[in-house]
This record gives structure tokens, C-alpha cells and sequence, in this order.
């Protein structure tokens, strides 16, 4: 059993298209295994399994937040994602794992997508005011 390398609890592992990842059972962050997330942000539908609401925490996102691999209990790294999201995520240096908060694997799945002419277009020229102004419909 692995566990949580956020809230120490236990983490479930849930198949999708063949592919194994690892969820919290309490606070929904998702462990991928080196590359897992990579392959899985290709497959339609995989959002699904990204099933918590985000909400940042202050303590495990802090730089000096020690944290140790759920798997192989290296030393992970603090890493930034930026594109149309900025994600801040924890890799091991050692397996090459990551783990994402709960709600961060959709934002992930969004970022570094080719985006067609319409799109893109709506993006840059959204409405700034609207809520929903921060929003890419691909």
C-alpha cells in the first residue's frame, strides 16, 4: 500500500484505457507513475478520473515543504506547469513520478494543447470581465 505524500492517507489505484494511477482517498490528489499523465492527457476522456475540486494548499505547495515519493520515497521537486493554466506539481527525482492536487490533472490535460484557429482566436480575445474569461473550449 502507498500513501499519500500530501495527507499520508491511502491511495486507490483506479485503471483507465489500461493505464494505472493512484488516487487519495481523502483529500482526491492523483499519483502518475513516470509518464502516466503524459499518456493519459492524449486519451479522450481521461478528466474523468480527476475527480476533487481544486483548492491550493499553503503548506505542500511551499518551496520549503520537504515531500517524499509515495513510491520510491525520494526527494520530490517542485515543479511549474505554465501555459494556459499554471500548475504547480511535485515530481520525484528519482522515478520521474508526479503528483497532481485534486482538480490540477483537467487543468494539466488542457495545457500545451494544439488549439484550432477558432479557439484560439476566442482566447485571446475573451471577455476579460466574464468568469469564464480564463476558459479554453478546445
Amino acid at each position: 500500500m502507498i500513501k499519500c505524500p500530501k495527507c499520508t492517507n491511502k491511495l486507490i489505484t483506479i485503471n483507465y484505457q489500461n493505464i494505472e494511477i493512484d488516487r487519495c482517498s481523502q483529500c482526491e490528489g492523483i499519483w502518475f507513475d513516470a509518464m502516466e499523465a503524459e499518456q493519459l492527457k492524449k486519451v479522450k476522456g481521461s478528466e474523468k478520473i480527476d475527480s476533487g475540486n481544486y483548492i491550493e494548499p499553503e503548506h505542500f505547495n511551499h518551496p520549503q515543504h520537504q515531500t517524499k515519493c509515495p513510491r520510491c520515497r525520494g526527494r520530490m521537486l517542485q515543479m511549474l506547469d505554465i501555459d494556459q493554466y499554471s500548475i504547480w506539481y511535485k515530481q520525484c527525482r528519482r522515478c520521474r513520478g508526479i503528483w497532481l492536487d485534486a482538480g490540477e490533472f483537467r487543468k494539466f490535460k488542457q495545457n500545451f494543447q494544439a488549439y484550432n484557429l477558432t479557439n484560439l482566436t476566442k482566447y485571446i480575445f475573451r471577455d476579460r470581465s466574464s468568469n469564464n474569461g480564463d476558459k479554453l473550449n478546445v
